[in-house]
């Protein structure tokens, strides 16, 4: 992945410069990109891949939808972890240590405006809503004290089913949030109707009681290719 951004951002800049005295971009009647990169929670980062289309409605205005996942986006699961390696400590003296994942598929749709420039550079700013379907799926390993069932495990065992079985834990349920995404980039045409892509997301999930109190914040980074028609 780091790899993959490297280079993207090397292309990026060294393209601009290149086309920079050629005619620019026409407005195209849409466009398709796959991008890759990664999102920032508090206290965790997260790949992003996502699919994206969009279909001129004016000029320089396209409506787009796209369709990506979030590999773990923990921040919003390490509440209800914490939580239950408190009760589990105060109640029955066990000592786990929290962790799993929390994959999220999502679905956006909105406008995104382009900026007419007289290079191949294509700048561009977004905004849409959608939604995310959130799959969490904890871990517990264990760390010292009796067991529930009493049997007697290693250090770094997985005890989730242990726990799950006593009653001590409920996986908390798979669920579907609303969220928002905003942000801004450039293509640069690098061949006829191809291009090379960057930009930035910032996306604003919905709380779910069950996971956090509070909504879930993302900012990130994608790269990747794109198709204009």
């Amino acid at each position: 992945m780091r790899a993959m951004m490297m280079a993207m951002t090397v292309t990026l800049l060294a393209a601009a410069p290149l086309f920079a005295q050629e005619k620019g971009v026409p407005d195209s009647k849409g466009y398709i990109s796959g991008l890759g990169g990664f999102a920032t929670t508090v206290g965790n980062t997260s790949g992003d891949m996502l699919l994206e289309g969009g279909v001129r409605i004016a000029p320089h205005v396209k409506l787009f939808g796209n369709v990506g996942r979030f590999s773990n986006l923990q921040a919003d699961l390490q509440p209800t972890l914490d939580s239950a390696t408190t009760a589990l400590s105060a109640n029955q003296g066990l000592a786990v240590i929290g962790g799993g994942t929390l994959p999220a598929w999502y679905g956006v749709g909105g406008l995104r405006v382009e900026v007419p420039t007289r290079s191949r550079v294509v700048p561009y700013a977004f905004g849409g809503f959608g939604v995310a379907r959130l799959s969490p799926k904890p871990q517990f390993t264990f760390s010292s004290g009796p067991m529930p069932d009493g049997s007697t495990v290693d250090v770094g065992t997985d005890v989730t089913s242990a726990i799950v079985t006593a009653g001590d834990f409920t996986t908390p349920p798979g669920s579907t949030a609303s969220m928002f995404t905003l942000g801004g980039g450039a293509q640069v045409l690098v061949a006829p109707h191809w291009t090379v892509e960057t930009g930035y997301r910032y996306a604003r999930i919905a709380a779910d009681s069950t996971l956090s109190t509070s909504p879930l914040n993302a900012n990130g980074m994608t790269f990747g290719f794109g198709y204009r028609f």
